[in-house]
């Protein structure tokens, strides 16, 4: 029996063997089939009249700023203004002690009514030395003594009465009151504090923020190419008319504060080859905090230009760029030079013409060099032209 077992164990690998054999003869060599180029979704540029700015950081500043100082010597008697209230001209807003100076005005007031004592007397000698002259009762050299006399009286009179205005002039300062409208800083001293001891001591800043200005600095290349599109006149001038300044804040989307160009300097920094432009804006609620950092966008015209939408345009270490497709479906980088965002548009100023094929969707699939299946879309926007944000 085992010897069976042997000889049908044996035969039957050997069948299993052939047939392995021949299905192995029979497999077909594995093809490899690359996969589909990937889609991705091109639009052309558009064009259309926008309007032309530039952009620029800067800083706000009060329309009018005041430093309210102690002009005299005294103790601080009373504070009447808190910090962050909004004050109004002539508002009454510290006192210093008025006691001592109260008691210099009554000194040279009673000064002064001496010396008009003194004055009228020496008058009445003088008119009286006159008429003993003209009865030869008196000589000319009495007559001119008497006279200086009366001039140096009348002197002492002109000097005390100055003495007295002086007197009260430093009582009035005891009075602190609001130079401007606005709204006052942080004030820092307290009743009972020696001020204006050594110099005059700053008792509060007021900043009128009914309008703000904002300041920026242009490079002298753009500012001489403005200055020669606009035959060297300036906003406002000789029947040009106002430039348009739009402003953003550090939470704003887009620049929905607007004012207007308000002044240049007239001369570069040498220093960093730039001028300083201002630009002023209504701030009737206050919103626009003197300081703040802001981003500004000035208005010089309309232009036409080509937009394309802005998430197509990429950033690296080269710059601005995008991917455009070409007629052999090959996807190409093009380096550009980009204005501002419109509508979610962006300005393309330089780098790419009216036909190119601007990848706008897939972007992430694309690759310079790379072969893709280019689906078109419109690129069309909403109708408004003003710059936003970007």
């Amino acid at each position: 029996m085992t010897v069976r077992r042997v000889a049908l164990a044996l035969r039957l690998l050997a069948v299993l063997s052939i047939t392995c054999g021949l299905a192995a003869c029979e497999r077909k060599p594995a093809v490899f089939a690359p996969p589909p180029p990937p889609v991705v979704t091109v639009a052309k540029p558009i064009v259309r009249l926008v309007e032309d700015t530039l952009e620029f950081t800067g800083r706000t500043r009060g329309f009018e700023t005041v430093e309210v100082r102690a002009r005299v010597k005294g103790f601080l008697e009373k504070k009447l203004v808190d910090g962050g209230r909004r004050v109004k001209q002539g508002d009454v807003l510290f006192q210093i002690d008025p006691r001592p100076f109260e008691a210099t005005v009554a000194q040279a007031r009673a000064e002064l009514e001496a010396a008009q004592a003194t004055f009228r007397i020496a008058e009445l000698t003088l008119r009286r030395a006159m008429e003993a002259m003209q009865a030869s009762a008196a000589t000319q050299q009495e007559v001119d003594r008497t006279r200086a006399d009366r001039d140096s009286a009348k002197a002492k009179v002109d000097l005390a009465q100055a003495v007295l205005t002086a007197a009260e002039l430093d009582l009035s300062f005891t009075t602190v009151t609001a130079p401007i409208s606005g709204r006052v800083g942080i004030v820092t001293v307290d009743v009972g504090q020696l001020v204006g001891a050594t110099d005059p001591t700053l008792l509060a800043t007021i900043v009128n923020d009914e309008k703000v200005y904002a300041s920026y600095d242009m490079d002298e290349r753009t500012l001489l190419d403005l200055r020669k599109a606009n035959a060297n006149r300036r906003p406002g001038e000789d029947g040009r008319p106002v430039q348009v300044v739009r402003m953003a804040l550090a939470n704003d989307t887009g620049f929905p504060h607007v004012g207007r160009f308000e002044r240049a300097d007239n001369t570069i920094d040498t220093s960093s080859g730039t001028v300083r432009i201002e630009a002023i804006f209504d701030n009737p609620d206050g919103t626009i905090l003197a300081g703040l950092f802001v981003r500004l966008q000035p208005v010089s015209g309309e232009r036409q230009a080509l937009l394309v939408p802005d998430v197509a345009v990429e950033t690296d270490q080269s710059g601005r760029y995008v991917l455009v497709v070409g007629a052999d479906g090959i996807v190409e980088r093009r380096s550009v030079k980009v204005g501002p965002i419109y509508d979610r548009m962006r300005r393309i100023d330089e780098g790419l013409d009216a036909d190119a094929r601007v990848i706008v969707n897939g972007l992430q699939r694309a690759r310079a060099g790379s072969k893709v299946e280019a689906k078109e879309e419109s690129a069309a926007m909403p109708p408004a032209v003003a710059p936003k944000a970007g």
